[in-house]
């Protein structure tokens, strides 16, 4: 996998505040992730389905699954949403039987992935010839918004690089794929824009993901610092507009 921070995911308290943004912000038009990408899916309930790095079990309250992610603390995350099997492993080197099953997830996890190729071909290797995979990621204007009002922030011509649309984005995942699928469709989600009126949960985005970017700008200002000024100046258009409004890019690839 990718080196990251260790306390990154080590447990689910940053993913968690970063989730906690969208959760409470209102989408416009209004649109549901979870439930668009399992009917990307096409599940009828007899599907045996694995869902490649589940974290926290978002996907696994919806559905019936085999959960697997390389974090033993997302899975005692995930636990509390699901009572179904949860095994700790890696996508690069899958601890399941070929062509074991129908379905499998990959939801915004292959960006994380050091060797995407053998992710790939392992994603292939357990799913039956008849099966489908889908892989969620983003677009590379995913949050836009909220991309340039940190880097007006930072300066320096800082550019803020996001692991999200860096190695495996909706604009070059098609391509890593075709390694292991000969068909990859991209799909992407109806286009929305979630308004974000919580200034605190946007400072608890950012706060969450300052140990990935803090030693680029360490020169300039510390991370609190970038939080605590984002903070304000979304404060201000909220009070001015009634929302900070945070565009989308967010798709996936149906793959068999």
């Amino acid at each position: 996998m990718a080196s990251l921070p260790p306390g990154q995911y080590s447990t689910d308290a940053k993913l968690s505040a970063r989730q906690r943004l969208w959760g409470i912000s209102r989408r416009e038009p209004a649109f549901a992730l979870y439930p668009w990408v399992l009917e990307l899916a096409g599940l009828h309930g007899r599907e045996r389905v694995l869902e490649v790095g589940c974290g926290n079990g978002e996907y696994l309250a919806l559905l019936k699954a085999i959960g697997m992610d390389i974090s033993l603390g997302m899975l005692a995350a995930a636990r509390r949403r699901t009572d179904g099997p949860l095994v700790c492993g890696n996508v690069e080197s899958l601890p399941f039987t070929d062509s074991a099953f129908d379905v499998v997830l990959a939801p915004h996890m292959l960006y994380h992935v050091q060797d995407r190729q053998a992710a790939v071909r392992e994603l292939r290797r357990v799913l039956r010839i008849t099966g489908t995979c889908v892989a969620v990621t983003n677009g590379e204007s995913n949050h836009r918004e909220m991309v340039e009002l940190v880097e007006n922030v930072v300066g320096h011509g800082w550019r803020w690089r996001r692991l999200a649309t860096a190695g495996f984005s909706l604009e070059n995942g098609a391509a890593q794929l075709q390694v292991g699928f000969e068909m990859v469709e991209r799909v992407d989600c109806p286009a929305s824009a979630v308004l974000v009126t919580d200034v605190d949960a946007l400072a608890g985005y950012l706060n969450s993901v300052g140990d990935l970017y803090e030693s680029e700008i360490a020169s300039w200002m510390a991370w609190d610092d970038v939080v605590a000024e984002a903070r304000r100046r979304a404060a201000l258009i909220i009070e001015a507009d009634g929302a900070f409004r945070i565009s989308t890019s967010i798709g996936a690839f149906v793959c068999r």
